[in-house]
C-alpha cells in the first residue's frame, strides 16, 4: 500500500467495511483487488492448486528436464483403513509405507512433508526410521491428509523471485539461531529473536516444540543453559522466514545462468509472479548441474527480499509496475 501511494496509484482498502484483508489498486481505467497480500487478478486456480501440490508439480519440473528430489508420496486413500474388531489397521499400514519407501529412497536421513502445505508447516528432517516417519505424521494428519518422504539433501536454502519471466531477487535462507553471549540463559536469547522476528511480521512465529527439542539436544544444551560467547544455536532445521529464519541476499553473486534458467521454471506454470525453493550447492555456479528444485510458487510471500541481509528488494513497487505497465 505504501508502494502503491508513492507511486500514484489509489489505494482502497475494503477492510474496515468487509473484515477481510482485501485492497483493491486503481491507475487510469484498470483496477486491481487483492487478496491477503498475493491472491490478484490474474492468479488462476490451474496454476495455484497445481503449485500447491508439491508432487506433481515435481513430476512435471521433472518430465521437463529439471533436478527434484525423489520422492514417494502417500495419499489419504493409502493410509486410511476402517478399524475390524479393534483391530486399527491403519496403525500398521503407514509403518509399512514407510518402510518400502526408504527401501525405494536408499540411504537415509529423509524429509516427510505435507504433499500441500505452506510456511514449513508440519515439515520434518533428519528422520531415518520407518517408527519415526510414523510417528511424525500421525501427528500432523488431523491438519493434513496427504504426504510425501523424500530424499534428503543438504544445500543451501535458495530462494528465487521473478516476475513477468524476469529474475528479480535471489536469497539464501538459513535456519533460525541465535548466539550466545556468555551471560544470557538461551530460553532468554530464544524470547528475544521470537520478539524480533514478530516486530517485523506479526504472523512470524519461533515455537520451540518437541523437534527443536530434539535439536537442542544434539548440540548437548537445554534452555536454561548459558551458551558461552559467540556460539551459535540452531533452533530449527528448516529455513523459513516465518519460524525465525534469515535471509542474505545474493541476488548480484547468482551465475549467470540463473537468468534463462529461472525463466524457464516460469514457463511451465504461465504466471507473471512466481517464486522457486530450491537446494543448490554455490549460487555462483552453472543451475544445471548445481539446483534441485524442491518447489514452485505461484502466490509467494516475498518478505524474503523486503527483509534480507546484504540487500532488500522493493518487490512491492515492481508488481505493482508490471500490473499496471508503469
Amino acid at each position: 500500500m505504501r508502494a502503491a501511494s508513492e507511486l500514484g496509484i489509489e489505494v482502497h482498502d475494503r477492510m474496515p467495511e468487509l473484515g477481510v484483508d482485501l485492497v483493491v489498486y486503481s491507475h487510469g481505467t484498470k483496477s486491481v483487488p487483492v487478496l491477503e497480500g498475493r491472491y490478484d487478478h490474474e492468479l488462476r486456480a490451474r496454476d495455484f492448486f497445481l503449485t500447491e501440490d508439491k508432487h506433481a508439480t515435481k513430476l512435471l519440473l521433472r518430465q521437463a528436464g529439471f533436478t527434484t528430489p525423489r520422492g514417494v508420496a502417500l495419499t489419504s486413500g493409502d493410509l486410511e483403513h476402517p478399524a475390524r474388531d479393534g483391530d486399527t489397521r491403519e496403525s500398521r499400514r503407514l509403518p509399512r509405507l514407510a518402510t518400502e519407501a526408504l527401501a525405494t529412497l536408499g540411504e537415509p536421513p529423509v524429509v516427510v512433508k505435507p504433499r500441500a502445505g505452506m510456511r514449513g508447516d508440519a515439515v520434518r528432517t533428519n528422520l531415518v526410521t520407518a517408527e519415526a516417519i510414523s510417528t511424525h505424521i500421525n501427528r500432523w494428519r488431523h491438519l493434513f491428509r496427504d504426504w510425501i518422504i523424500e530424499e534428503q539433501i543438504d544445500c543451501q536454502d535458495l530462494r528465487l523471485q521473478l516476475i513477468d519471466s524476469e529474475l528479480v531477487a535471489a536469497c539464501v535462507r538459513e535456519p533460525a539461531s541465535v548466539t550466545g553471549d556468555g551471560r544470557s540463559t538461551l530460553a532468554t536469547l530464544v524470547e528475544q529473536h521470537r520478539a524480533e522476528i514478530t516486530a517485523a511480521n506479526p504472523d512470524n512465529r519461533l515455537v520451540i516444540d518437541a523437534e527443536a527439542e530434539d535439536l537442542l539436544r544434539e548440540q548437548g544444551l537445554r534452555l536454561d543453559d548459558v551458551p558461552e560467547a559467540g556460539r551459535t544455536v540452531r533452533l530449527t532445521r528448516t529455513a523459513n522466514l516465518a519460524k525465525g529464519g534469515v535471509a542474505i541476499d545474493v541476488t548480484d553473486h547468482l551465475h549467470p545462468g540463473f537468468h534463462e534458467w529461472a525463466p524457464a521454471v516460469a514457463k511451465l506454470f504461465d504466471t507473471k509472479i512466481l517464486s522457486v525453493d530450491a537446494l543448490c550447492a554455490a549460487p555462483h555456479k552453472p543451475p544445471d548441474t548445481n539446483v534441485t528444485i524442491l518447489e514452485v510458487n505461484a502466490a509467494p510471500e516475498w518478505v524474503h527480499h523486503t527483509f534480507s541481509e546484504n540487500r532488500t528488494h522493493d518487490i512491492a513497487a515492481r508488481i505493482l509496475r508490471s500490473w499496471f505497465d508503469l
